[in-house]
């Protein structure tokens, strides 16, 4: 990376991290500060951000983030709550997000009619993806049952993994590379989910054990556990690509596995300081570059067509799907309305969106990567600005109700 460049995020990272705790209380997403921060310092502010000729650099750098945040995310999910939860997380990846890709998909050819059908079904699982953990309040405020908190977070990490399948074979057809053969087909669904949950057991399962056993021993301190949980993320997601599977959701089962495996008792909790801190980090980055080189760019093309559709995407996609999806699981209509509106889009839309650039050969792969900026910043903006009221409502109606 270009001098400047990491010297600018660094002096970031320090500038922010002396008001870190003052924006996480306004319940604002530090990645909205660190994408304003890299408008102002990239080539349309004081060109001290430089992204290279190509973008290979920063779809690592935005993997590597995703893979962190799945993984410690994960692993932060507690066992029993999962039992507990397993309806509606079920409901919300059964049924959810087999909606939000219909109803996105047709609503991208209606209100960006320029699109085909399956490039209308890229567009729609790339803006699929949600990560609630870009507003800390979402998986952290009390006020927010703990029931919504968990389905929330697995929703986020596994829907990356559908959202990556769907979009490999949209873009096959929409590429006009299909293969006729029904095998392909199930063999591409098969590696691209199965595989991927049996590498994440694997991993996350052998290497929860290994460190269970270490620290048992005394041979292992917190620290290095922590740090062993960076490196099994990495062997999860690096196993998963290998073997032409899902590498995020590798990394989130790994998660799930390494959550299971590694406690020695029931109740305990390994920190997950370090990795927590070092997946912000490559998140921050990777929104200070997006910020950068994106967004001026993204606005200064985008029509009022594509603006409508992020909006519809965000807001009424995935609400009337999370609205049908969790219909009678007992959750209130405030409840269900809160699931569907926070829906933060983040860095799982970002990397889905480089891959169309990278792997895809599609006739409006510029109109999509514009619609994808759009949309991200949108969230960013809009997520941040009603989470106060939105938690301040989901608590008031509660007590209603009791």
């Amino acid at each position: 990376m270009h001098t400047t460049t990491s010297l600018a995020l660094a002096v970031l990272v320090l500038g922010y991290a002396l008001i870190s705790q003052r924006v996480e209380r306004n319940y604002l997403a530090p990645a909205l500060v660190f994408l304003a921060l890299g408008i102002a310092l990239g080539p349309f502010g004081f060109h001290l951000l430089d992204a290279g000729p190509r973008t290979e650099g920063y779809t690592v750098l935005a993997q590597l983030a995703l893979t962190m945040i799945l993984f410690v995310q994960a692993a932060k999910i507690r066992p029993d709550r999962i039992r507990e939860d397993r309806v509606v997380s079920l409901r919300l990846l059964v049924i959810g997000f087999p909606l939000t890709l219909l109803l996105g998909a047709l609503t991208a050819v209606v209100v960006l009619p320029v699109l085909p059908w399956w490039e209308a079904v890229c567009l729609a699982a790339i803006v699929a993806p949600t990560e609630v953990a870009l507003i800390n309040a979402l998986l952290e405020d009390r006020r927010i049952p703990e029931s919504l908190r968990h389905a929330m977070s697995v929703e986020t990490g596994l829907y990356d993994g559908l959202a990556l399948a769907a979009l490999l074979l949209a873009l096959a057809f929409a590429s006009q590379r299909t293969d006729p053969s029904a095998g392909h087909w199930v063999w591409f669904i098969l590696s691209t989910e199965v595989l991927s949950l049996l590498i994440g057991v694997a991993v996350g399962g052998i290497g929860g054990l290994l460190v269970k056993w270490s620290r048992g021993r005394s041979w292992m301190s917190d620290t290095w556990a922590q740090l062993a949980m960076m490196a099994l993320a990495f062997i999860c997601f690096q196993l998963g690509e290998w073997t032409h599977a899902s590498g995020f959701v590798a990394a989130f089962t790994g998660g799930l596995a390494f959550s299971f495996a590694s406690r020695r008792t029931a109740g305990e909790e390994l920190p997950t300081q370090v990795p927590d801190a070092a997946a912000q980090l490559l998140e921050l980055a990777v929104f200070a570059m997006f910020g950068a080189f994106a967004v001026v760019d993204g606005w200064r093309n985008a029509d009022w067509r594509m603006v409508l559709f992020a909006v519809l995407a965000l807001f009424v996609v995935r609400v009337a799907a999370v609205m049908l999806a969790l219909a009678g699981t007992g959750l209130s209509t405030p409840e269900r309305l809160f699931v569907g509106w926070f829906g933060p889009r983040g860095i799982g839309t970002v990397v889905l969106g480089l891959l169309v650039i990278d792997r895809g050969q599609i006739q409006n792969a510029d109109l999509i990567v514009v619609v994808v900026v759009v949309t991200v910043t949108l969230s960013l903006v809009l997520h941040s600005l009603t989470a106060r009221p939105g938690i301040g409502w989901l608590a008031a109606s509660a007590t209603r109700r009791a």
